[in-house]
């Protein structure tokens, strides 16, 4: 049986896409691939988003491949593209099957309730996935005891089994495919790289997150634990990436990299030991970060960022979300700095308590932080998260139209904070902080050659005329 994993473009239903800023692996669509390409079955991925293909390059693509299933991960903001898709390939391929998992999928299944939907997948889908796959090509067609699976039956009516746990065996993983998208000419949004000398790939090893941030629904799809490979299997995953595929610079995604720092210095120090060179880099809390010993092994072993979640400058609304404080935010940057290896901050407007004055506080804090980068975005009350339940409850949420929900514009509004006054302040965050005459000298003077200057220069024109996300 074959399935093929589609990744669409923003606003696919229009003749021309609107392509991405970075281009990023989908590696959701790599683990899905990984599990049922072991399990006898074959397996493909069109990256479409990163490749800005229209809806007739996709078609194409279809007719070439003839895949049984068609299967697409989505998140809010995709809901409207999934479906207008979905609708256009059912009329046109009857029958291929079309499943959907994902984000969106695990707060609001009921909204893929549609004649063009097959299969709706909650939970962790990757043995599920397989499972409804062995049964279709043996012709079985019981659904029953597949976890996680909502399906129709044979009076057209929805049935949702129970849901399927957390798996624990990350070591039982195989590696992941990722010759499958190699060429994709994906991009990092944390360095420049020349595609003529380096490969970038995004990976994955492991999930869950403790934290509970208000505006994430991780912990939700995901697990509060953090469920992860162990070091030997990430050096095993990282050796293939680089010297077989010959990737030199790796992100790693997991929602929480740094909780457990043992693992994470024995995977620095087996990229030491099995020569392994690349440049890396990983998402953190700032409370997982205390040791400059601990930084330079990371920085000798190639780790070249850290992202970090600040998301507002008020000390009420720091504790609240993330833990800390706006003191031990200042001293964690510092160190990281220092050891050689870039901070990446995001900020985030709207949160719950936001007002003129703490949005003033968070950009005061990013200037006097001064990390390598900044990001700055406007909450979006995704389902499935606190800040949607309470937003919803105190009608500031103006609108349920998913295709609103990219962070382009606010939906919600509150007593304190105008639609207006949000938008006002994310411009005003991204050029007080980006067009400083110290940060563009500092950043001109680290360049090392036309390609990447050429880049930077794109980068600040967007900005000039759009808010550009430095991670997505």
């Amino acid at each position: 049986m074959k399935i093929l994993f589609i990744s669409l473009p923003k606003n696919i239903s229009e003749p021309v896409p609107l392509p991405p800023v970075f281009k990023s692996p989908p590696i959701t669509h790599l683990w899905l691939s990984a599990v049922v390409l072991r399990g006898g079955h074959s397996a493909s991925i069109l990256d479409a988003l990163s490749l800005n293909l229209n809806k007739e390059k996709i078609f194409e693509f279809i007719r070439q491949e003839k895949p049984d299933i068609i299967g697409f991960t989505v998140f809010t903001n995709a809901f409207h593209d999934v479906m207008y898709m979905s609708k256009y390939i059912k009329e046109n391929f009857p029958n291929i099957r079309i499943a959907v998992g994902g984000y969106h999928v695990n707060s609001v299944p009921s909204d893929f309730f549609w004649d063009c939907i097959d299969f709706i997948f909650v939970g962790e889908t990757e043995f599920s996935l397989l499972e409804l796959m062995n049964r279709l090509e043996s012709g079985d067609s019981s659904k029953d005891g597949i976890l996680g699976l909502i399906y129709k039956n044979n009076e057209d009516q929805w049935i949702s089994n129970p849901p399927s746990g957390y798996r624990m065996d990350f070591d039982n993983m195989p590696i992941l495919p990722y010759e499958m998208i190699l060429d994709n000419g994906y991009t990092t949004w944390w360095t420049v790289i020349n595609p003529k000398r380096h490969k970038y790939m995004a990976t994955v090893t492991g999930k869950g997150c403790p934290m509970q941030c208000s505006f994430c629904d991780i912990s939700k799809t995901e697990g509060l634990r953090y469920r992860s490979m162990s070091a030997e299997r990430v050096i095993e995953e990282i050796s293939y990436m680089n010297k077989k595929l010959g990737i030199t610079h790796v992100e790693f995604r997991d929602p929480y990299f740094t909780v457990d720092q043992k693992r994470v210095e024995q995977i620095a120090q087996g990229i030491l030991d099995k020569g392994i060179r690349i440049e890396w880099g990983c998402s953190s809390t700032i409370s997982k970060i205390k040791d400059p010993s601990y930084l330079s092994l990371l920085y000798d072993s190639g780790c070249r960022f850290i992202f970090f979640g600040v998301e507002s400058g008020n000390p009420e609304i720091l504790k609240r979300e993330k833990k800390v404080s706006r003191e031990q935010v200042f001293e964690v940057v510092k160190m990281v700095q220092d050891a050689g290896i870039q901070a990446h901050c995001s900020f985030i407007f709207g949160l719950e308590g936001e007002t003129e004055e703490t949005m003033k506080q968070t950009i005061d804090m990013a200037l006097k932080l001064n990390p390598y980068t900044a990001s700055f975005s406007i909450a979006v009350p995704y389902p499935g998260t606190q800040i949607y339940d309470s937003y919803k409850a105190k009608g500031y949420i103006k609108t349920s139209d998913w295709k609103l929900y990219g962070g382009e514009d606010p939906v919600f509004e509150t007593e304190a904070v105008t639609k207006e006054m949000l938008k006002s302040f994310l411009e005003k965050a991204h050029k007080k902080f980006y067009f400083r005459p110290s940060y563009m000298w500092k950043r001109l003077a680290a360049v090392r050659s036309l390609y990447e200057l050429k880049y930077y220069v794109s980068i600040a024109v967007k900005m000039l005329f759009d808010v550009v996300s430095y991670k997505r």
